[in-house]
């Protein structure tokens, strides 16, 4: 089963496992989109969403440059055989 698309997070997302499709800016490919996933550790006054991600530590994401937006439910847990 697949988790529901939310297009736009919500502050009350703050803690949760999301997934961000935005636009970046690349010197050598010019602006073009780029995913964030990891846990949203913080959304400012200014808008400005902070993801803690594995590979790139902390990214800033400006509301204005995301193209959707969705929370990633956790990995279901099973109980042992």
């Amino acid at each position: 089963m697949r988790a529901r698309y939310r297009h736009q997070l919500t502050r009350d997302d703050v803690g949760s496992r999301v997934s961000i499709r935005r636009w970046i800016e690349d010197e050598e490919r010019g602006v073009r989109p780029s995913d964030v996933v990891g846990r949203l550790v913080a959304w400012d006054d200014r808008d400005v969403l902070t993801v803690r991600t594995r590979r790139a530590g902390q990214v800033e994401v400006d509301v204005v440059d995301i193209l959707s937006s969705r929370v990633v439910p956790e990995h279901p847990t099973f109980p042992p055989e």
